[in-house]
């Protein structure tokens, strides 16, 4: 099935280096282009503050509309983000909620092979107006969420009607809902809707949109979701789409809308995501009140977490926008609202992002993170977005700044740790000297000395950190020596499973490094219920053995390093059989005579 989409993608990315109008970053061309991590237009640098605009669906917005993009250019913002999309009708797929906010009367679709020309005359005069406000317009395609059908919406025209599902979270089986990247038939409606936009001529401009340089690019879907270990299909629908979207226009950007990444094995597949030859740009969402697992609880931890999303960009020469970020007027765990938009815009500006957008820019005081300017509400926000968007002119022609340059410094996007304090009797082990003069310590899963992980818990009988990181133990000093001949390490390890990850999918790459000294890895799968496995590294060195020899300390660190192939973290556990038994001590350390 992938195949056939390789082939399709290949036609269309060969059509797009032998076609006379790819861009030559001429001075006269007024296309935004990207090349080197930067976004350019003819040969001047280009950096932004954007925003979301409401400008599509509600009659009070679309009545608005000019007056939005003028506030708009007032207060700096030189890119704004439309939805050029809508599926379906009144009766069909709906939102969980809210459904007043999202009428779909102004859908640009109701079914498949109707159109609404009235919603794609509003979307002309919304491109015609940003023109005389010089602003840029990033048009996004179709929607992963059910406010306005999207990709659910489209299932349920196949016959697959049960991927909108309110007992799911957000209202979406997304195992079924998956399905859309790689059923021929949403693929093939789909298509015809980028061949529908890019062949449009504006009924007020008379400028075909594949020609028109008011568009800044195109996003293939907002927050395209993915289930950990389907990947491929995803990733098979970006390829497929953008070079589509490519071979009919050649002249602007596109960016899949992958949203982001919490975890460095999700970090891995983005890269990938944004490493497809006809996806021009990298887009991160950011909502630090909502999204718990990125862990941005302060203004600080927001810059830490823009700053490792730029690195991963320019890890692969493309340009970074944050497409959206939000916060209420309330503010969060200590912070102002104005304060956490300070750290956005100067995070973005020190990390060297192309882009920054809020979400979302409105004439309705009530929305949810509504940045508004129809009342005095706003107006210290809307002084610090100006202020922003001077900031980002002034830096226009910046270099890249070189502390985001070194991609290895930033693989893991956050992590966890502790380190018990010297002298504390919890975490010796068990010693037992046998008749061989052999010496066998063994470990209870929480006498761990030292842990780092994307995130670490633990409870009775197991200790756990998941994504890359280490648990540590720690065979202490001893006055004797002795002869060595063999250290012998041996855990009951597992992965830990994301919570959307099939069983059979997860392993985890663990490597047994022995003060520093690497001992090999091992690819260690989900166990069989009531079948333990249990590892064992068995090391000879000569050095090594001298420091077992002498009693020295020994750190034995269980490590699922940021370069392993598979990174699904450590759970140390006892056996099934003593579980819950304080006796039960699954990590041994066997100093062989």
């Amino acid at each position: 099935m992938f195949a056939a989409l390789i082939v399709v993608g290949s036609a269309a990315f060969l059509f797009l280096v032998a076609s006379p109008n790819v861009a030559t970053n001429s001075a006269n061309d007024q296309f935004v282009r990207q090349r080197g991590g930067r976004f350019f237009v003819g040969q001047k640098p280009f950096r932004f503050v954007g925003a979301n605009v409401a400008l599509m669906y509600r009659d009070e917005d679309r009545s608005s509309m000019p007056e939005t993009l003028r506030q708009a250019a007032q207060a700096g913002i030189k890119v704004v983000r439309v939805w050029a999309f809508g599926e379906g009708g009144p009766n069909d797929v709906r939102p969980m909620k809210d459904f007043d906010d999202w009428p779909r009367h102004h859908s640009f679709r109701p079914a498949p092979g109707q159109w609404n020309e009235d919603a794609f005359v509003h979307l002309d005069k919304v491109i015609a107006e940003a023109a005389k406000n010089d602003i840029y317009v990033q048009l996004c395609l179709t929607n992963w969420w059910r406010d306005t059908g999207g990709v659910t919406q489209y299932l349920r025209w196949v016959g697959i009607n049960d991927a909108a599902d309110d007992s799911y979270p957000f209202g979406i089986n997304n195992e079924k809902a998956i399905l859309f990247y790689s059923n021929p038939e949403t693929r093939r409606l789909f298509r015809e809707h980028l061949e529908k936009l890019a062949t449009r001529r504006n009924t007020i401009t008379g400028v075909l949109y594949r020609d028109d340089p008011t568009i800044f690019g195109w996003e293939l879907m907002n927050e395209a979701q993915v289930i950990t270990g389907r990947w491929a299909e995803r990733r098979a629908w970006f390829a497929e789409m953008s070079a589509y979207l490519k071979s009919l226009d050649p002249n602007h950007m596109i960016t899949p809308g992958a949203w982001g990444y919490r975890s460095s094995s999700e970090r891995r597949e983005w890269l990938a995501d944004h490493a497809i030859p006809t996806i021009d740009y990298c887009d991160v969402h950011s909502y630090p009140r909502d999204d718990h697992d990125s862990f941005v609880d302060s203004p600080t931890a927001l810059k830490e977490f823009i700053e490792n999303r730029a690195a991963a960009a320019f890890a692969i020469k493309k340009p970074l926008v944050f497409g959206e970020f939000g916060m209420g007027v309330e503010g969060y765990n200590g912070a102002s609202q104005v304060e956490w938009y300070k750290a956005f815009f100067d995070g973005n500006a020190r990390a060297g992002a192309a882009g920054a957008m809020l979400w979302i820019l409105t004439p309705d005081a009530r929305r949810g993170y509504g940045v508004t300017y129809s009342t005095p509400r706003d107006q210290n926000l809307l002084t610090e977005i100006a202020r922003a968007s001077q900031m980002f002119e002034a830096l226009q022609t910046a270099e890249l700044p070189q502390h985001v340059l070194d991609s290895e410094e930033h693989f893991v996007p956050r992590q966890f740790a502790w380190s018990r304090p010297a002298g504390d009797d919890a975490g010796l082990p068990q010693m037992t000297v046998r008749d061989d003069k052999s010496i066998l310590y063994q470990f209870r899963p929480q006498t761990a000395s030292a842990e780092r992980f994307e995130k670490i818990g633990e409870g009775a009988g197991y200790i756990w950190g998941s994504g890359s990181g280490y648990v540590e133990y720690t065979v202490p000093e001893r006055e004797d020596r002795r002869k060595v001949s063999e250290i012998i390490v041996r855990a009951h390890v597992q992965p830990v499973l994301p919570i959307d990850a099939p069983t059979g999918f997860v392993k985890t790459r663990v490597t047994l490094f022995v003060n520093g000294w690497n001992g090999g890895s091992r690819l260690i799968p989900v166990e069989s219920e009531g079948q333990p496995l249990i590892q064992e590294w068995r090391l000879t060195g000569l050095f090594l053995r001298l420091r077992a020899m002498r009693g020295l300390p020994l750190k034995i660190r269980f490590a699922v390093t940021p370069q392993s192939d598979w990174l699904y973290g450590v759970n140390i556990s006892n056996w099934p059989e003593g579980y819950d038994s304080k006796d039960a001590k699954p990590v041994e350390v066997e100093l062989r005579h």
